[in-house]
């Protein structure tokens, strides 16, 4: 967080209707919608629609004729498509400073990450507040009311409570954040002594986050996962003991598995089983877990996940630019695991378009099963209804439906590269992937023609772009 800024609360904003005195109902009304993807049990889209949010929960939702609302602030899709807001449920915030990093740009997963952990050997929470809200801009622009980040980069010489500025950085811009409090208690090849924590300062950490940050509320702004990294970085006992506390705390686990073949390969030579049962060992399945990529598993292991409802995360556009490899959605989905999707880290991807994320995995689910595999709207499923299942926040969010938050994104009807399509709802996910008009999270209009409320964007970048160039020049340096 920048010297001098004031925290912000990080809690849902209707509790503020528990200070003292009498306060307004704040209401909303959304209306000249072309096209409203309610996501809702009946899957029904909506012609010609509104919606009504009162304090920042859907109060109603419909056709026709716009009802006279008293005080309502007035939003106008201007005949474009609403959907419910998406949700990132993988990502790596920090790394939105080395995208494109040339001397790495061509490697797969376990040698592109240890290229680029030397760049992070002096990392600051100044460095992961601009990361941070770069990487949220990114995202609330294209569709996401709600994002997962899982950091765990704490290097023994940087300075103060590192995530804490994750936290600050997303309050500030108005999105869900879920800060996934990621480590590492072994060295290995790829994460240097410098970038490992003792176990007990990692708990510890987890616990004071949890209690600054973790509002269990329906509507909540913040909450606080639990996220060893992987097996190559982290001891059995790591996972136990983490699994142990969040479950005390009422948090949920991440972490990454089933990446790639070599992670595999290299799991059974070292732990005498593959990182999904070594995981279950120690406590990490359930329907409180979700795990990253989840690319190469055994038939066991897909009818596993889908009997502990255990959820997978699936990162398409950073699988296939690492060469990863494809997740098997449809076979996981089949068996009762919750798939989401993630736009994993800037330094994989390189970049945060959670919309363009519903495309690359409807067109993936389609090579591997051909061009009846996966509906444009069954990729929207992923991006909302999956993504709320899978951070434990189904009964809140992902659909626009009474009683539900007011978690809105509003895409224009067409652009130029959807104009004239048949169907806006299939060209919204079929067409290249355009940006919202407007974007509503827990009923507060974030996002105005296409710009963040209140945020001077041009001044953001380049502070993030001189803080990328630092970490750059100290490599070429170092």
């Amino acid at each position: 967080m920048p010297k001098g800024k004031k925290p912000r609360s990080t809690t849902a904003p209707h509790a503020a209707a528990a200070r003292p005195g009498p306060e307004a109902t704040r209401r909303l009304l959304v209306r000249n919608i072309g096209h409203l993807v309610t996501m809702d049990a009946s899957r029904r889209v909506l012609r010609n629609a509104w919606v009504l949010a009162e304090d920042g929960w859907v109060r109603k939702v419909g056709e026709g004729r716009v009802p006279r609302v008293e005080g309502a602030e007035i939003l106008d899709a201007r005949g474009g498509i609403v959907t419910p807001g998406m949700v990132n449920t993988h990502h790596h915030m920090f790394q939105n400073l080395a995208r494109a990093f040339r001397p790495i740009s061509n490697l797969p997963l376990l040698p592109w990450l240890a290229g680029h952990i030397p760049l992070w050997r002096r990392f600051t929470p100044d460095d992961l507040f601009v990361a941070t809200q770069v990487a949220c801009v990114e995202l609330m622009l294209s569709g996401c009311t709600m994002t997962s980040d899982h950091h765990y980069l704490f290097p023994r010489d940087g300075a103060g409570d590192v995530l804490d500025a994750g936290f600050h950085a997303a309050a500030d811009l108005g999105i869900r954040y879920v800060g996934c409090r990621g480590s590492v208690n072994q060295p290995s090849d790829i994460m240097p002594e410098w970038s490992t924590q003792d176990l007990d300062v990692i708990l510890a950490d987890c616990a004071r986050l949890h209690g600054r940050f973790h509002d269990a509320r329906p509507g909540s702004m913040a909450q606080v996962a639990f996220a060893p990294c992987t097996v190559f970085g982290c001891s059995g006992e790591h996972y136990a003991e983490s699994a142990r506390l969040a479950r005390s705390l009422g948090a949920r686990l991440h972490t990454h598995c089933g990446e790639t073949i070599p992670e595999n390969r290299d799991a059974v030579e070292r732990l005498g089983t593959r990182p999904l049962a070594y995981m279950a060992r120690h406590g990490w399945e359930g329907d409180d877990v979700w795990l990253a990529h989840g690319i190469h598993f055994t038939d066991a292991e897909v009818r596993r996940l889908g009997r502990t409802r255990t959820g997978v995360a699936h990162c398409p556009v950073s699988n296939m630019r690492l060469g990863s490899g494809v997740c098997r959605v449809n076979d996981l989905r089949a068996t009762g695991a919750t798939v989401s999707l993630g736009v994993d880290g800037s330094a994989s991807n390189d970049s945060g378009h959670l919309l363009n994320e519903a495309r690359a995995a409807l067109l993936l689910t389609r090579v591997q099963h051909g061009a009846g595999a996966m509906t444009p709207e069954q990729a929207l499923e992923l991006a909302t209804i999956g993504g709320a299942r899978n951070l434990g926040r189904s009964a809140d969010l992902g659909s626009i439906e009474p009683g539900k938050c007011a978690d809105l994104a509003v895409f224009p009807a067409e652009d130029v590269f959807s104009n004239g399509a048949h169907d806006p709802v299939h060209g919204l996910v079929l067409c290249h992937a355009r940006n919202v008009d407007a974007l509503v999270v827990h009923g507060r209009v974030r996002v105005r023609d296409g710009r963040v409320v209140g945020l001077e964007l041009p001044p953001l970048l380049e502070r993030h772009r001189r803080v990328a160039r630092r970490f750059h020049d100290g490599v070429k340096k170092g």
